[in-house]
């Protein structure tokens, strides 16, 4: 989503900037969810910095379009993995934090009450069960660091969910170890495994 706003942004640059010289870039706005019915990532949400990246304008002089959106693409990007880092940085401060059936606290998670609340760490809100945040978000072929993974486990659909980390590993909380590291080739999580979802924006 990010890097389509940096191309809608360019686009509107190469028409303003031919009669101006100079274009603004507009807000960002909300991120979109599959399921119009469950809540919505906005900037408004987002961390602070986050929002003052995104209410700075453009400013690009004549001749020098390309040159100036792709380092705004550029920029597009690193702020993105900046996220990602902050979100698994915050997502393995609880390690070893108690599997609690419903829990939502540092007291003791189940697998989306931690999701929900390492993500509200960065002022994101996302729904509370696995299944709502499985439908809201965007699916992707190769997992990224902060995308969700999700797995069929105690019944049929999406049951539970992770935070993935990079190299084939995501930090969860599960009923047997509480909050924890574990791969996505281990035999139990293969076998279960639905896919990744995207609720950033990438």
């Amino acid at each position: 989503m990010l890097l389509r706003f940096a191309f809608v942004a360019w686009a509107f640059a190469l028409f303003v900037a031919g009669s101006f010289g100079v274009s603004h870039a507009a807000p960002l706005g909300h991120f979109p969810s599959t399921n119009a019915s469950f809540a919505r990532i906005s900037a408004e949400r987002s961390s602070p910095d986050l929002r003052q990246w995104i209410s700075q304008p453009i400013v690009i002089e004549r001749g020098h379009h390309a040159a100036a959106m792709g380092r705004f693409a550029s920029h597009v990007l690193a702020r993105t993995s900046l996220i990602a880092q902050r979100l698994t940085r915050s997502a393995l401060r609880f390690l070893g934090v108690p599997y609690v059936f419903g829990g939502t606290s540092t007291s003791g998670f189940d697998c989306s009450g931690y999701v929900q609340h390492v993500f509200a760490m960065l002022g994101i809100h996302l729904p509370r069960t696995a299944d709502a945040q499985f439908y809201a978000g965007g699916y992707v072929r190769y997992p990224h660091p902060g995308d969700l993974v999700f797995f069929q486990t105690y019944e049929p659909g999406p049951s539970h969910v992770g935070i993935y980390l990079g190299h084939g590993q995501f930090v969860h909380a599960s009923s047997s170890h509480g909050v924890m590291v574990s791969r996505l080739s281990d035999a139990y999580w293969a076998n279960r495994y639905l896919g990744a979802k995207n609720l950033m924006g990438r």
